[in-house]
């Protein structure tokens, strides 16, 4: 079984049985964006920095996987725009590791932040199911 295939296994046992999937991915994104103002702080040191990039390029390569499986249903431009900011996630990730630069995580911080505020939001169509329900 591959790394990937052992991220995603564990990432949906760890799923809280009262949480929903967005739920699960908003609290993931935060806690990767407050691991990488963590490693911001100088005095965490590099190997902190290091893992917290990795850690963070690792759920956005779950994201990765989940958004390429055909059962996925999301719309295919929404889709087509987070893949694209995955690769752009990559991108930074790759030069921050390289450069020791703590502002360029600053971008990374607020893509997670940015997207954990947009899951937390209940969409139109589960708010009425919920309602009928």
């Amino acid at each position: 079984m591959s790394t990937t295939a052992k991220q995603v296994g564990a990432y949906s046992q760890n799923q809280r049985e009262t949480e929903t999937v967005r739920e699960t991915e908003a609290r993931a994104l935060i806690n990767c964006a407050s691991r990488l103002v963590a490693a911001q702080d100088v005095n965490n040191g590099f190997e902190y920095y290091i893992n917290a990039i990795k850690h963070n390029q690792e759920l956005w390569t779950l994201f990765q996987v989940m958004l390429a499986d055909p059962q996925n249903p999301l719309p295919r431009d929404l889709k087509i725009t987070l893949l694209n900011l995955s690769r752009y996630v990559d991108k930074v990730s790759l030069r921050a590791s390289a450069e020791y630069n703590p502002d360029l995580l600053n971008s990374l911080i607020d893509i997670n932040k940015q997207i954990a505020a947009g899951l937390s939001v209940t969409p139109p169509a589960e708010a009425q199911a919920g309602a009928s329900a």
